[in-house]
């Protein structure tokens, strides 16, 4: 999977769990979420791409997409995360 393909599938899944708009998304540096829809984009996300990410337990509730959209690409092509 391309990683412009991952930002769109993670923009999606952040618009169709909270409601926003793609372009309000988009133009965030860092998405911040509640509880309730941090569990619920992760678990989607793992899901729909079949891998583990561990995010699911983090305490952090921000993220930036482009940081993510990095960590699921190189969890999907096996490189490393330093």
């Amino acid at each position: 999977m391309t990683p412009t393909f991952l930002r769109q599938l993670i923009i999606y899944t952040i618009c169709n769990v909270t409601g926003e708009e793609p372009k309000d998304i988009v133009t965030l540096d860092e998405v911040e979420l509640n509880t309730r829809d941090w569990e619920q984009i992760f678990s989607r996300l793992e899901a729909s791409l079949d891998i583990h990410i561990g995010m699911l337990t983090s305490h952090e509730r921000s993220i930036s997409i482009d940081a993510l959209m990095r960590l699921l690409h190189s969890k999907l092509t096996g490189g490393i995360i330093f």
